[in-house]
């Protein structure tokens, strides 16, 4: 079966849920997708980070807001980015 492909031709294991309204490609590669979103910052008046700072979180503003970040420190996707290691079937 194929798979659904990222613009820079890697198999995709991201899919931007709502899509795009210009009818760009909805399917990412862990390379490729857009990191960053705001929807994954957390504030240090509500919840307290766990973990290592600078390995498991960073500050966005420091003393104020932070981010989880992956293993290999890079911030998570938006959560409308849905996720399968295995890939989009087309």
């Amino acid at each position: 079966m194929s798979k659904e492909i990222c613009d820079c031709g890697n198999e995709a294991i991201y899919c931007y849920l709502p899509g795009y309204s210009n009818g760009d490609n909805p399917f990412s590669c862990d390379s490729c997708v857009p990191r960053g979103c705001s929807c994954n910052y957390h504030y240090l008046d509500y919840e307290t980070p766990e973990g290592e700072v600078g390995v498991d979180w960073i500050w966005i503003d420091e003393g104020k807001i932070y981010s989880y970040v992956d293993n290999e420190g890079r911030f998570y996707p938006c959560v409308e980015h849905d996720y399968d290691p295995d890939g989009y079937e087309k």
